[in-house]
């Protein structure tokens, strides 16, 4: 059995050596672009030879993440980013699109193919799309047995996370930053919406993952690799990371598993907000509502005269937050008194005065120690050789030029009479969940997300029993199952994030509703027109596995994003409707033909209206109260 590799976030060279020097068996970094956390510090194209030759010395693999969305402009660069850090050495690159995989299979040689959580793959029949994959990053949602099922059926390497931030939606499927302040998850410049006030708290500000103490489990349903999130965190941070996972594993390996408390707690203190085992273990609350920033380590809650019962050992010199109802407040502990006695240091249970200005009732936390962090001793790996490597030209896809020359008006509805109505004012196609108890097959079926083994195939037999001619696919899963049969019209949602030419082309047989972060002009540089384009409802911002939202969510600003439950996760909504209404027409001119509208109210007056922007006639439409999203400037 191979050992479980410990994979470490490195944002900076501190970072880097953090991790080399505290037990990590791999690492993972961002260069200045296509990289999902662009807001780090990041390293140059130019530093990427010496980070892995640092990292090889010491046994220690390198990797590298490219994990965004690649615009159709972009592909040439991102292509060339990817000669750069392979010739530099890097032992794998990590990846959204499912599309690049055979392409950079062919022109890397000897380099590994890594598929991001930002992919999102949800269920075992992604397999067939993931075959030249090296490595898996499943999701956050997914249990235990979710992964233990989706290693045995696919006999893929899996990656999980197992530490740190965790997003309140699924990762890759979250517009929230990217609709509310342009800033895009999808591209790296997430805003982090999720760590705001909803209805006068921080109901989406998600705990830490902890799964330390789940390690035998892990190893045992045969994961490959363990995964900390961090690379925006300290080098402290990291290395009290690398050293309670290190020794936790070869405890494990050495058949006396434990955890470190002093190395946990070393943890603990460097960065949390709450710990939580999340979706892993079916926690049912993985929020934390009170504040969404870190915590450090608990020592008690102030009582009358300044006295306090510890939960923790404090030191004078240690950092201490002030928790007040209104904010929160750091201060040094300069003096400390136990006993009407001046003391230096004082441990669990004690009762102490901190000279420091809080009233009764004030949550006090621990947030740097004067102690000196926990030196470990671990067996250090034998350097690692990566055999020289020589590229020559570049083996790309043809994609050919193919315009949209039909017009389609697609219309999904959530209730028979909406598509009743949508059909009789001129809707050439509507779309109904099929999961719904009173489908019937005059509308198009509209399949889920995000769905399990068993929903796929839940889904794929209702398909069949149906005789329903046009699938709108939700779950890539579902589309792998259908998208050989004979006679179904195959359209994907636009949570799929086909975002370029080879995306278009990859999902072949279907015609994707392409994503509704690119720009009219970037539309316009497809070879390939064969998708649809969401012109109308409102955008789905998140996709969640947490059931305990109420029904709306109202901002700092009294913004309002409406919530509903679809199939087994939740969604929330943009607080206002998209409406390009005229601009249809200026996709028809571009060649585009088909348009997509996500309805749930007023019917029949707006599908009406575009079908009559379909045929050239002028409409008058009050325009007040809709957004254009990103139709004229995309997304950064």
């Amino acid at each position: 059995m191979n050992k479980i590799e410990l994979l470490l976030p490195v944002g900076n060279w501190s970072c880097v050596k953090a991790a080399v020097e505290n037990g990590a068996d791999a690492v993972y970094f961002g260069v200045k672009e296509f990289n999902a956390r662009r807001r780090a510090d990041n390293f140059e194209l130019e530093e990427v030879s010496e980070i892995v030759s640092y990292c090889h010395k010491n046994g220690v693999r390198a990797y590298c993440t490219l994990n965004i969305l690649i615009k159709n402009s972009e592909v040439n660069r991102f292509l060339e980013v990817v000669k750069q850090v392979y010739l530099a050495g890097v032992d794998a690159v990590i990846i959204q699109h499912i599309s690049f995989i055979p392409i950079l299979k062919r022109n890397f040689p000897g380099m590994e193919i890594h598929l991001s959580t930002q992919a999102a793959i949800t269920n075992t029949y992604f397999c067939e799309l993931l075959q030249e994959a090296d490595k898996i990053v499943l999701p956050r949602e997914f249990s235990k047995e979710e992964m233990e099922n989706f290693i045995q059926k696919t006999k893929l390497p899996v990656e999980i996370f197992v530490q740190g931030a965790q997003c309140f939606s699924y990762s890759g499927k979250c517009l929230f930053s990217s609709f509310l302040g342009g800033r895009s998850g999808n591209r790296g410049l997430c805003a982090q919406p999720c760590r705001k006030k909803y209805n006068d708290s921080y109901l989406l500000s998600m705990k830490d993952l902890c799964l330390v103490d789940r390690l035998p489990e892990i190893i045992e349903i045969g994961v490959s690799s363990l995964k900390i999130e961090g690379r925006l965190r300290s080098a402290r941070y990291v290395a009290a990371a690398a050293k309670a996972y290190r020794t936790a594993i070869d405890s494990y390996y050495a058949g006396q598993f434990r955890v470190n408390q002093e190395l946990f707690t070393e943890m603990e203190l460097s960065f949390n907000r709450e710990f939580t085992t999340g979706y892993f273990s079916g926690e049912k609350e993985v929020v934390s509502s009170e504040r969404p920033m870190g915590r450090g380590l608990f020592l008690g809650v102030m009582e009358e005269n300044n006295l306090i019962t510890l939960k923790q050992e404090v030191s004078v010199g240690d950092g201490v937050g002030i928790w007040f109802k209104d904010k929160v407040d750091g201060a040094l502990l300069r003096k400390m008194e136990k006993d009407g006695k001046a003391v230096h240091s004082a441990g669990v249970g004690e009762r102490v005065k901190l000279f420091i200005r809080a009233p009764p009732g004030t949550k006090i936390y621990k947030t740097s120690s004067v102690k000196l962090p926990s030196k470990i001793i671990f067996t250090k790996p034998k350097p690692l050789t990566t055999p020289p490597r020589s590229l020559g030209k570049l083996k790309l896809p043809v994609i050919g030029v193919e315009k949209s020359n039909e017009k389609e008006l697609l219309v999904k509805v959530y209730s028979v009479k909406a598509g009743e109505e949508a059909l009789s004012n001129g809707a050439d196609k509507v779309f109904y969940n099929i999961f719904t108890q009173d489908y019937n097959n005059k509308f198009g079926a509209f399949i889920p997300r995000i769905l399990n083994d068993e929903e796929v195939e839940k889904a794929v037999k209702l398909v069949n029993a149906s005789g329903v001619k046009d699938v709108l696919i939700g779950d890539l899963g579902v589309y792998v199952k259908l998208k050989e049969r004979k006679g179904l019209n195959l359209y994907l949602d636009y949570s799929n994030n086909v975002f370029n030419d080879y995306d278009v082309s990859f999902f072949e047989n279907s015609v994707p509703i392409i994503s509704p972060e690119l720009s009219f002009q970037e539309l316009r540089q497809f070879h390939n027109q064969n998708f649809a384009v969401l012109v109308h409802g409102r955008v789905v911002l998140m996709n969640t596995k947490y059931s305990c939202l109420p029904s709306q969510l109202k901002d700092e600003k009294s913004y309002v994003f409406p919530v509903r439950k679809e199939s087994g996760y939740w969604q929330v909504l943009n607080s206002v409707e998209l409406g390009l209404f005229e601009e249809v027409k200026r996709l028809r001119e571009a060649g585009i033909g088909r348009i997509f509208l996500d309805l749930e109210k007023d019917i029949a007056a707006t599908v009406k209206t575009y079908r009559e922007v379909l045929s050239g006639k002028a409409v008058s439409v009050s325009k007040r109260g809709y957004t254009k999203g990103h139709w004229e400037k995309g997304v950064e």
